[in-house]
């Protein structure tokens, strides 16, 4: 069986603490980072430091696709005094619970071929992750080959304060750029879906609470 879904319910609420072995436990705190324009309707998660490719890139956007719009992003973030690590990134559909899950998948990936506990995902290697529409791949790659010194300082934004965002001013598009919070990796996405079947929410699940003892109540 594949990987199941967490408890998202627990990840996004604001105070919720979780026991950790050998410290304290530490609370969530949950963050409106503003709004990704899916200006296509297509969702690209990826390592926001990996070289974007001159081909394949409709390739990296799931297949699930979404009114073209600007979309609320929302963190869940932990704070261990030292750093603050990302436990989960939302990219918000629509003001609605989700009451079942699925893996969101790329072209190309059959869910019914994944064993136990194993999912898709995409890869890290620079211990950040990023949301963006799949016609902001360009973008991304101008800032990682023509502005490398600016794009190093906003990578280490992220190591500060969990997130940041850049914005092309001529077109509107941008990428919010997150931590994940347990570094180099891969990370399964999720789609939330509502009674009627829509979909209401992306999520990454970036592992962080996994190796927690799990959620122990409100502070």
């Amino acid at each position: 069986m594949a990987l199941p879904p967490p408890d998202f319910e627990s990840m996004f609420r604001p105070g919720m603490r979780y026991g950790w072995p050998n410290r304290d436990p530490v609370g969530i705190f949950v963050v409106d980072v503003g709004a990704v324009n899916l200006a296509s309707g297509r969702l690209v998660v990826r390592d926001n430091d990996w070289s974007v490719q001159d081909s394949g890139r409709d390739a990296e956007a799931f297949t699930e696709e979404i009114p073209p719009g600007r979309y609320r992003v929302v963190l869940s973030l932990v704070d261990f005094d030292e750093w603050v690590r990302g436990a989960a990134a939302k990219v918000v559909i629509r003001d609605e619970p989700a009451v079942s899950w699925e893996m969101a998948l790329c072209p190309g990936q059959d869910p019914s071929k994944l064993g136990e506990e194993e999912f898709f995902g995409f890869g890290v290697d620079s211990g950040q992750g990023c949301f963006l529409d799949v016609t902001a791949l360009p973008l991304l790659r101008r800032f990682q080959d023509d502005t490398r010194a600016e794009w190093e300082g906003i990578r280490k934004d992220v190591m500060r304060d969990g997130w940041a965002e850049v914005t092309d001013a001529e077109s509107g598009l941008n990428v919010i750029l997150f931590d994940c919070g347990m570094g180099d990796g891969a990370y399964p996405t999720w789609i939330g879906r509502s009674t009627g079947g829509e979909a209401v929410c992306f999520i990454s699940d970036l592992e962080l609470l996994s190796h927690s003892l799990g959620p122990i109540g409100d502070l």
